[in-house]
């Protein structure tokens, strides 16, 4: 990512966790209950109890709770560029492993069962193309997955954008990721004017 866009991000969840604190509001995903509609919608890849999985953009590890909440324990390791999100997340979930860290600069160098990423990649870049960025970034997370993967994003099927947001078109997002995997699936089901993307790993037939 830019330089310039990151130290933008950066400062404005900084912001906000100064004001909120660990809230919905720092991370502006809306309410709990939209929160617990995309968790849901990416526990339902195949997240089993026991898994390896990769969160990018954790936040406050968040999903880490809703998936103890939902008696899956884990092995859970969280990235994010934020600094004060990391280290909320990290006094939350001492059992968890959490890294500042962009895979951009940094590639993992482990294997993930699965990456998953929640709502990361919606704030409008100034200096690069936000669909040029995630598909860089699916690429890298793809390459460490060894079940696939799940990412959720706004859409472009809506009645109204504001500018600060980036508004992913599921066709062109379901194209990328056919180039990556011959396994698919797009959801456009959980949310309005969102969708998640399953991109699964290859598996031989016979």
């Amino acid at each position: 990512m830019n330089q310039a866009d990151k130290n933008e991000i950066i400062a404005r969840y900084e912001k906000r966790l100064s004001e909120y604190g660990h809230d919905v509001r720092t991370l502006a995903s809306g309410s709990d209950e939209k929160q617990r509609a995309r968790y849901q919608t990416l526990l339902d890849i195949g997240i089993r109890a026991g898994d390896s999985l990769l969160d990018l953009g954790c936040g406050f590890g968040d999903f880490n709770t809703f998936l103890l909440n939902e008696g899956l324990e884990t092995d859970y390791v969280g990235y994010d560029i934020v600094p004060g999100l990391v280290d909320v997340a990290r006094a939350n979930h001492p059992s968890a492993r959490f890294e500042l860290r962009d895979i951009q600069e940094n590639p993992p160098g482990e294997k993930f069962d699965w990456v998953v990423s929640s709502q990361a990649f919606n704030n409008r870049l100034k200096h690069e193309d936000n669909f040029e960025l995630v598909k860089d970034v699916i690429r890298i997370a793809f390459d460490v997955c060894k079940k696939g993967m799940a990412i959720d994003m706004m859409g472009d099927y809506v009645d109204f954008k504001e500018g600060k947001l980036y508004y992913f078109n599921p066709g062109a997002a379901f194209s990328f990721a056919k180039s990556l995997s011959q396994r698919v699936v797009l959801r456009h089901d959980f949310l309005p004017y969102e969708f998640c993307l399953y991109i699964f790993k290859d598996t031989p037939i016979g």
